[in-house]
Order: C-alpha cells, then sequence, then structure tokens
C-alpha cells in the first residue's frame, strides 16, 4: 500500500475532490438524463469507490495509506489531473517571461509530476472509469457531450499547399475528443529536412523555394492525405497530425514517405533529400496538454537531429522524459 505524508495526502484530497466533481458532471449526470434518472452499477460503484478513497485519504493515521485495490483509480485521477492542471497554467504559462513566474505557476503542475515518477504509481495500471460511450452510441454520445468543433481550413500563406500552423492546436483538440469517444490513439509528428541550411547556402533560398520546397510539400500532403492533417511551421520544419493512427502505423507512414522523399529529384537541384522525425503518441489516458504534445513531438525531432539524422524517434512510457526518448 502506497503511503503518504500529510503534504501529500492534503494535495490528494482536492484531486479526488475535482476527479469527482468532473465524473459527475460528464459523466453521471448525462447519463441520469439520458435514462431518467437510472444510474448503471458500474457508475455507482465508480462514486463509491471516490468516496472510500476520499476517507482513506482523510483517516488520521499518519502516514496515510491507500489500500492496493484503489491504487488504479488513483493512479486514473493522478492522470487526469495532470492534465487539467497543465491546461489550467498553459494560458498564463504562454504570456509569462519571467523566469521567476514561469517556477510558480508550474508549482501546480509539479507535485503531481512527482507522483507519477514514484513507484506505486509507475507498478499501478491505470483504472478504466465507465465513459458515455459504454451506455450510449458513439452519434448520441457526441450529441450529449461538450465537444469543439473543427476549424474552417486555411493554407500557409507562402504556399498554399500545406495548412495553416495555427490550425494544429484547435484540430488536436478536436480530434482529441472524437477519439476519445473510440478509444483510438493520434500520433503527432514533428520533422524537418536535414541539411537544409547547408541547402540555402548552396542554392539560395529562392531556389530552394521555387524548385525543392513546393516537390516536398507535395509529397507530405499526398501520404497525409485521407488519413490526417500536415502544416509548414517555417522553411524547413512540418507538422503531422494523425487520428486514428497508432504509433508503429505513423512510424511506417514516415518510412514509406522517406521513400518517396529519397526518391524525388528536382529540376536542376542535384541532390536528394531526407528529414528527421519525432512522434508524440497521444492516448485517452496521455496526460499532456496539446501544445505539450507538440513540444513532446518536436523534442524527439531534436533527439534524432542530435544523434543520427534521417531516422524517426518516438518515446517509452507514459512520462514522456528525455530519457524515454529511442530511436523507432
Amino acid at each position: 500500500m502506497p503511503d503518504f505524508t500529510k503534504g501529500e495526502t492534503r494535495f490528494l484530497e482536492g484531486c479526488v475532490d475535482s476527479f469527482t466533481e468532473s465524473f459527475r458532471a460528464g459523466v453521471a449526470e448525462v447519463l441520469a438524463t439520458q435514462f431518467r434518472g437510472a444510474q448503471p452499477a458500474e457508475v455507482v460503484e465508480l462514486r463509491e469507490q471516490l468516496s472510500i478513497l476520499k476517507q482513506q485519504l482523510s483517516m488520521k493515521a499518519k502516514p496515510s495509506r491507500v489500500h492496493d485495490t484503489l491504487t488504479p483509480l488513483l493512479k486514473r485521477i493522478v492522470i487526469d489531473e495532470r492534465r487539467r492542471a497543465a491546461e489550467a497554467i498553459d494560458p498564463p504559462m504562454q504570456r509569462a517571461i519571467d523566469p521567476q513566474l514561469v517556477r510558480h505557476l508550474q508549482r501546480e503542475v509539479r507535485p503531481l509530476e512527482e507522483m507519477m515518477a514514484t513507484a506505486w504509481f509507475q507498478e499501478a495500471r491505470a483504472l478504466r472509469v465507465p465513459r458515455l460511450t459504454d451506455y450510449l452510441s458513439i452519434r448520441f454520445a457526441e450529441a450529449v457531450a461538450t465537444t469543439v468543433a473543427q476549424r474552417p481550413r486555411d493554407y500557409d500563406e507562402k504556399f498554399h499547399i500545406l495548412e495553416a500552423p495555427a490550425l494544429f492546436l484547435p484540430d488536436l483538440a478536436y480530434y482529441r475528443a472524437r477519439c476519445a469517444f473510440r478509444d483510438a490513439e493520434i500520433a503527432v509528428v514533428y520533422l524537418d529536412i536535414d541539411a537544409f541550411k547547408e541547402l540555402n547556402t548552396r542554392y539560395t533560398e529562392t531556389v530552394i523555394d521555387l524548385k525543392v520546397l513546393p516537390v516536398f510539400m507535395e509529397l507530405v500532403e499526398a501520404h497525409t492525405f485521407a488519413r490526417g492533417h500536415s502544416y509548414r511551421f517555417g522553411g524547413d520544419e512540418y507538422v503531422l497530425l494523425l487520428p486514428n493512427m497508432a504509433e508503429r502505423w505513423a512510424v511506417e507512414l514516415l518510412r514509406e514517405l522517406a521513400e518517396s522523399v529519397g526518391a524525388a529529384s528536382f529540376h536542376g537541384i542535384d541532390t536528394r533529400l531526407s528529414f528527421s522525425a519525432g512522434v508524440c503518441r497521444v492516448d485517452v489516458d496521455c496526460m499532456l496538454t496539446d501544445r505539450e504534445v507538440l513540444a513532446k513531438a518536436n523534442l524527439a525531432k531534436n533527439f534524432v537531429k542530435a544523434r543520427e539524422k534521417a531516422r524517426v524517434a518516438v518515446f517509452d512510457g507514459p512520462l514522456f522524459r528525455e530519457e524515454d526518448l529511442r530511436m523507432a
């Protein structure tokens, strides 16, 4: 049974309260409305487990202990609360330029991340809590749940081939909501062209923009067509959003894309292109915010660039640490 200090106990009690309210509003009350007050047995059982967990954390024993049968539920709560807390501080984090303010904001997330690194958390398997789609068809569940709408398409204003980068975060939020109803994974890929500065120096940026990048982007668009979305983030940086795609399928898609890019020829340009890429896997258990997903995919790409170009890196495990990166 995991032990918790007085401070950890007080913090976890708040997490349990927050999770309980979220489950009540997002699942229990929605089902009660849809089925004339009836509550599925699994929903009633989970609410009872939450009450027991709160009682165990409220006991006067020092240190506080949670029974092993409840650690899967506690792990689920910590995962969900870490993402909720990170989403809450994301807007002010984007505005902050003072390091002290950044550290102050991160205090809301740090206790959860420290808990996720403990042995009990690593050993426990997160509980699967009841969802709307356990009792409603996906169509009805999506109709009654609060979901974001997908924005109209807009394209990179320079080439008008790939989608505008401003669409990425709203698109990811949209697909995370819809994929969650289906237990479907999302793969986010950050890639950039290898030795791009040398190409620009050798041929000039104007020539590369005219003869190389449009061909490259057309290949990227073709490989993501009907599979997801591709965005141009900069001269040599691109992001792919691949909903309902497991990590291994994303790696295979990148292998096929790499073959096409490597075989491409460019009029008047004597070169072969390659790219390095990082993949961030997003499932229903992912603790990351949308902006953090993008940052982690970029981190994985940089991991490749610093070691062995023309490869793909992925994360092992749910913590998305730099030490968890490996070549796919």
